[in-house]
Parts: structure tokens; C-alpha cells; sequence
């Protein structure tokens, strides 16, 4: 049988081989290198590497000292590590509601929350660019200076692309996970502040610092921090991806596009959001009913699926946690019944992208 991951490594073997001579030469300066040339792609004024992009929004939250007892607006449907990292803090997250079709925070339901909400414990809102689709922000600004909150956005699943990366926040997140190479790890902060960003960098390394410049080994600690720090290796390695960006989003758009144009008419099924800035990081078309059985025909025949996201009112440590319902969020209830991501990566070649629609449209026309 046939079988279409829904992820694939690129080959490091290559990117050795090409960079073997100065390999060894160049590791030490590495981060700061990716720190450079990232900070040429995007408007912020300062850039810190670290090692993920959960440790990055931990990092952040750091940044800006949240303290036990803050609240941080964020969506239902964020990845679990948005409200973790808010959690280690003992702060709490406020859940919104989102949108049918972007999936992105629904700004109603963002104001009626902060509404509910608001006091100086109230302290900022993470702001999740879904899918590879980045969210209008114009009005969560006019929210935020209205409420004085700070704005971080994460653009682990946004567009690296472009000349330049339009950041509209105070503090952005970056991920280099999945973008360039599965085998690969690596983050980026953005941060347009130097406040946050001479906090973010002293607690990226223990809190520590070196007074005595005669005496490099003198240090002293000066905060609780931790080790955040991207390690030599990724960075070198992500910082030679870099240039190859706009290469390997063209080709995922491309499975996109096969997929877009092969899929329309299905029956049963709706395809995402069509835009030319779309990154389509996830591939979700959405099943009118029966998702499951959906799922397992085409997984049945080698079509690997996955499921962005589950709403985190419908995890068990939220549900308890904080009393919610599955109904407490009618639009994220009704999009996570339907939502199926297919494989759409870079790596993918024409006919296997063919291949998927043919098994989907198959299974689509049989289906109840």
C-alpha cells in the first residue's frame, strides 16, 4: 500500500557535505549569525535564538515579568504550549472564541473577554497566526492600547516570507521547526522593546552575568533565569536555511494549489482559505459530518491525517481546571467536529500530492 507522511526531514546530509570545509571554523558565532540575518527579515528592533519555540514563549512571558495571578488572553484553539507556558507562571489563561473560517481570535468575543476580565492583573494577549494564514491585528492593537496589554504574536505556524516580516506586536515569536527541516530546532524572539529584550537575553543564560572583564571567569547571578540558549549546531544549520526560504514555501504552496484545484466540487468537503500571503503550514479541509470515519478511510489507504487543534476546553487539565464546557466556545465546537489536515509539505512531489486528492475524493463521494 501506498503510504503519504504528513511530515518529511529534508536531507542535513547535504547541507554538511556543502558546508564541510568551514563547519568546525564557524559553530561558535553561529547564533549570532542566525540572530543578524533573521533581524534583517523582519521590522523588530532586537532578536535573541533559542532552542524551541515553547521555551521562546516561556521566555517572553519572562520578558515581561508575568507574575502569579496575571492573566493572559489567548485562543481556544492555540497549541497547548501557549497556555503552559502561562500556567508555569501560576497565571492564568482567559480562552477565547474564534473564527469559522480563519480560525484565527474572533475580535467580538475577544472584547466581551477582556471586558469580563479587565483589571491590572490583566496583562497581555498571544496572538496565534493559524495554519500558515496571519491574522489582521489592526483591531487587537486598538484592544490592547484601549486596555494597556501587550501584544505577542506567535508565528510558529505564520509566513517567514518575503523581503520583509511584518511584526506588529511588541514581542513575536518565530519557530524554524518545521519550516526548513524536521530534524531541525530552533526559535526566534523578536522584540521591539529594549526593556524586555535586555531581560529576555540576561535570562536566557541562568540570569547570569560577567562583571569582571580581566577576570572572564568572574560571574555573578543577578536573576532566576534558565538555559533557553539555541545550541551551535541547529543554528548553523538554520541560519544556511534562511536563503532557501522562499523555495520551500513555493513548493508547498505548489501541493496546495494541486490540492485547491484537484479538490473543488468535492462533495463534502471545504477547502480552506485561499490567499496568496497563505503559508498552508497545515492543510485543513473541513468534512461535513462524520469526521472520524473520514479519517480512517483515508488513513486506511496511506493517507497519514492530523488534527490542528483540539480546543483546550475539551483537554482534561483545562476542562477541570477551569470549569469549562465543550459547549463554552460554540464556534471552535462546531470547527473541531469537522477539521482534517492533510500532508502538505515541501518535500511532497506532484504525484504524490495527486495521489492524496484522488484517495480524498474517492472516500468524499462514498461517504455519508
Amino acid at each position: 500500500m501506498r503510504k503519504i507522511p504528513f511530515y518529511r526531514a529534508s536531507e542535513i546530509k547535504n547541507l554538511i557535505e556543502i558546508n564541510r570545509a568551514n563547519f568546525y571554523d564557524n559553530l561558535e558565532e553561529a547564533p549570532l549569525k542566525l540572530e543578524s540575518k533573521f533581524k534583517e527579515l523582519t521590522n523588530t528592533n532586537y532578536t535573541l535564538s533559542v532552542a524551541n519555540s515553547s521555551l521562546a514563549l516561556h521566555l517572553a512571558l519572562l520578558a515581561i515579568e508575568l507574575k502569579r495571578g496575571d492573566k493572559v488572553v489567548c485562543a481556544i484553539n492555540s497549541y497547548v504550549d501557549v497556555p503552559e507556558a502561562i500556567r508555569h507562571f501560576d497565571s492564568e489563561p482567559i480562552f477565547v472564541d474564534i473564527e469559522p473560517r480563519s480560525y484565527h481570535l474572533d475580535i467580538d468575543a475577544l472584547k466581551n473577554s477582556i471586558k469580563q476580565n479587565r483589571s491590572k492583573k490583566l496583562r497581555a494577549i498571544i496572538v496565534s497566526h493559524f495554519a500558515g494564514l496571519k491574522q489582521d491585528i489592526a483591531k487587537i492593537k486598538e484592544i490592547a492600547k484601549e486596555n494597556n496589554l501587550i501584544i505577542i504574536e506567535d508565528f510558529t505556524d505564520a509566513p517567514i516570507t518575503g523581503s520583509k516580516i511584518k511584526v506588529e506586536s511588541d514581542i513575536a515569536i518565530f519557530s524554524l521547526n518545521y519550516r526548513f527541516d524536521n530534524n531541525l530546532k530552533g526559535a526566534i524572539i523578536g522584540f521591539n522593546s529594549e526593556e524586555h529584550f535586555k531581560r529576555g537575553k540576561l535570562l536566557r543564560n541562568h540570569g547570569l552575568i560577567y562583571p569582571n572583564r580581566e577576570l572572564s571567569y568572574i560571574y555573578d547571578v543577578v536573576d532566576v533565569g534558565y538555559d533557553y540558549r539555541l545550541d551551535n549546531i541547529n543554528a548553523f544549520f538554520l541560519e544556511k536555511l534562511l536563503h532557501q526560504r522562499e523555495l520551500l514555501l513555493r513548493q508547498k504552496r505548489e501541493i496546495a494549489n494541486i490540492y485547491f484545484e484537484e479538490l473543488k466540487d468535492t462533495p463534502h468537503i471545504t477547502l480552506p482559505i485561499r490567499r496568496d500571503d497563505h503559508l498552508y503550514s497545515y492543510f485543513i479541509i473541513e468534512i461535513e459530518k462524520n469526521r472520524d470515519a473520514f479519517a480512517r478511510e483515508l488513513i486506511s489507504r496511506g493517507v497519514e491525517v492530523k488534527l490542528h487543534y483540539i480546543p483546550l476546553n475539551f483537554t482534561s487539565y483545562y476542562k477541570k481546571k477551569y470549569n469549562l464546557k465543550v459547549t463554552s466556545f460554540p464556534n471552535a465546537l462546531n470547527i473541531y467536529q469537522k477539521i482534517l489536515s492533510l500532508p502538505c509539505n515541501g518535500k511532497m512531489s506532484k504525484d504524490e500530492a495527486k495521489y492524496v486528492t484522488k484517495v480524498v475524493k474517492e472516500v468524499a463521494r462514498n461517504h455519508i
